[in-house]
């Protein structure tokens, strides 16, 4: 994970465009890096995740369930997996559109970096992340456009550990209540 946040892809080519993704909210960050002055954004999954959206993978995932192929059990076994990249295809694409940037001009998309933030990096690694951040695009960047950018960025990182926590809490929970499938007891007195 530190590594990536040097700026650049694994390739070593200079990144365009990072996007820190926190699964567990509906906000997530942007850092444009094709401009002097970096262009640090705050955007919602609300204004991703449209009803044209939502058409657009209903479409995508039809005309892959019913591509005629030789092997059709092997084609219906690989599904979850075209699904999984069918959606982040969708998605970057709807994001780069909320950003300006058509995802169809292959000369105008940017190279893209994507941070899931999240898991035992996120406990582990919060303060750097923020570090990392401010030593990528600068400390007078992260304080421009009438938003304190580290503040946010710490924010969602706080607010991603506490839904982890609930999670977690609630999983343990059912564990213990016996309602969990992913737990089990070796023994039990049910009287």
């Amino acid at each position: 994970m530190e590594d990536l946040f040097k700026g650049q892809v694994p390739e070593g080519e200079e990144c365009d465009l990072q996007i820190f993704i926190f699964p567990h909210l509906k906000e997530f960050m942007t850092v444009d890096l094709r401009y002097s002055d970096p262009i640090v954004n705050l955007l919602n999954t609300e204004d991703i995740f449209t009803d044209r959206f939502y058409s657009a993978v209903e479409h995508e995932f039809s005309l892959v369930a019913r591509r005629e192929t030789g092997s059709p059990f092997s084609h219906l076994i690989n599904l979850p997996l075209r699904m999984e990249e069918l959606i982040r295809d969708i998605s970057m694409s709807f994001i780069l559109e909320s950003l300006g940037i058509d995802p169809d001009d292959d000369e105008s998309v940017p190279s893209v970096v994507v941070f899931v933030i999240s898991g035992g990096a996120l406990a582990v690694q919060s303060e750097r992340l923020v570090d990392n951040l401010n030593s990528l695009i600068g400390s007078e960047m992260l304080k421009s456009n009438g938003y304190e950018w580290e503040g946010v960025l710490s924010r969602l990182v706080t607010e991603e550990n506490e839904a982890l926590n609930k999670i977690n809490r609630d999983e343990l929970s059912e564990a213990f209540g016996g309602d969990s499938h992913d737990y089990f007891t070796l023994w039990e007195n049910r009287n």
